[in-house]
This record gives structure tokens, C-alpha cells and sequence, in this order.
């Protein structure tokens, strides 16, 4: 069982997602769904003043996925074609 960093004598109810200590009733709060810390809600505010976000890393993560496997989405519809259309072909011919 985990206590509550705040009240050692409390179990936790839950971590705060930034900071990841646990927190028991008294010393969560719930915004947008999940439990934070009075250290994570701030954190949380300073990082949406700078305008960083989970989301915003996250975004940028899948476009440079997409980027980087573009090219191998291109090469096997490429070999789809020649199977599909160019093997069908030679096959007919014989």
C-alpha cells in the first residue's frame, strides 16, 4: 500500500500524473480526468504558459513517424503494382 507523500499516516488514492508522488484525497485535485499534485498543477500551468504540452511532443512524434515510413509505404505499393498488375500480365502471356 503507498501513503501519501503529504500525510504519511494517509494511503494514496492515487499519483499525480506529472510528478508521479502519491496523493491521498486531501492533497489531489482532479482536472480534465486525472489526479495532480498542488507541485503538478503547477508544473502543468508553467509548462501550458510556455506553451509546451504532452500533446504537442506527441503530435510532433507521429508526423516524423509518418515522414520517416512514407517512403516504405511508397516502395511496397510500388511491388503491389508489379505483382498484381505486371505478374498478372506475364502470366496471361504464357
Amino acid at each position: 500500500m503507498r501513503y501519501c507523500v503529504n500525510h504519511p499516516e494517509r494511503s494514496a488514492i492515487g499519483e499525480c500524473v506529472i510528478t508521479g508522488k502519491p496523493v491521498c484525497p486531501e492533497c489531489s485535485t482532479k482536472y480534465e480526468g486525472v489526479n495532480y499534485s498542488r507541485e503538478g498543477l503547477e508544473e502543468l500551468k508553467r509548462r501550458r504558459a510556455q506553451g509546451v504540452s504532452n500533446g504537442g511532443r506527441r503530435r510532433k512524434a507521429m508526423a516524423a513517424l509518418a515522414v520517416a515510413q512514407a517512403p516504405l509505404s511508397f516502395y511496397m505499393l510500388y511491388l503491389f503494382y508489379l505483382y498484381a498488375f505486371r505478374g498478372a500480365a506475364s502470366l496471361v502471356a504464357n
